[in-house]
């Protein structure tokens, strides 16, 4: 009878430790679910994916959670054509506002400068921008942007 007594208090101390650890794993599975679906913040985010596309912008204050991620320039027809891809890493819409700055050899401004263009944005989506030189005397650039969130 004793020994049956032992049996149970031990069959009753493991099933008191399975549910301490049972428990534990939920706590940090929870604790793990919760910071892999965390929110990104806009401040959190850079405005550029790598330095040489952040070599190419003039941002005025901050994108807000929107990053360029690629951007593409060719020549055609003797005119610099140029593609950049944003996307908006949050969940809230952002509206942003663009504008090519067009530049010769010498580093002198080609062209009148252009007027902002607005651009909507909505939560995780991206949108592409594109831009067209002037004239063939173009042979460099820079995107100025800024944002506000909507």
């Amino acid at each position: 009878m004793v020994l049956l007594n032992k049996k149970f208090q031990i069959q009753q101390t493991t099933r008191g430790y399975m549910k301490q650890i049972s428990r534990q794993i939920a706590a940090c599975a929870t604790v793990a679910a919760a910071l892999l679906a965390a929110p990104v913040f806009a401040n959190d985010v850079p405005n550029a994916a790598s330095p040489g596309i952040a070599a190419k912008l003039m941002v005025r204050g901050t994108l807000e959670g929107v990053q360029v991620t690629d951007l593409r320039s060719q020549r055609k027809n003797d005119v610099m054509v140029v593609q950049a891809e944003a996307i908006n890493l949050t969940n809230r819409d952002v509206r942003i506002y663009y504008r090519f700055r067009w530049t010769d050899a010498a580093g002198m401004q080609v062209g009148d400068g252009e007027v902002w263009k607005p651009l909507m944005i909505l939560g995780q989506q991206s949108q592409f921008i594109k831009g067209t030189a002037y004239g063939p005397q173009a042979t460099d650039f820079k995107i100025e942007m800024s944002a506000e969130p909507r």
